[in-house]
């Protein structure tokens, strides 16, 4: 009888605490700042960005700043229309998409200034 109380006290504690936890706990929130997509666009074009990473940002909306979405969006157009395979675990890109992340990434740098 004892050792099923000390079963059951156990268990509770170690439920109670998964339940507990998962309702104080925050849930993840993905808000990069234009520093990070200038990153992101920046190794794309060097050649740097795994796929993964390039597939997680031009999947993953930015809800909390609609210009580096419309950034994200618009790269999310370029690589549908230039995209390569990977090659080595690396995003690829045609010579017209990285022209259009360059473009991107100028317009970045410059606060948004259409100069082109």
């Amino acid at each position: 009888m004892a050792e099923f109380l000390v079963v059951f006290v156990v268990t509770f504690l170690v439920v109670g605490g998964v339940a507990l936890a998962m309702m104080l706990g925050r849930t993840p929130v993905y808000r990069p700042d234009e520093a990070h997509v200038q990153s992101v666009l920046t190794r794309m074009l060097d050649g740097e960005l795994t796929e993964n990473e390039w597939e997680f940002f031009i999947n993953m909306p930015i809800h909390h700043d609609p210009t580096l979405d419309d950034v994200r969006e618009k790269c999310r157009l370029t690589n549908e229309e230039y995209g390569l395979w990977a090659r080595h675990g690396r995003a690829r890109l045609k010579e017209g998409g990285q022209i259009r992340l360059r473009h991107l990434l100028n317009n970045l740098e410059q606060g948004g200034a259409k100069l082109f």
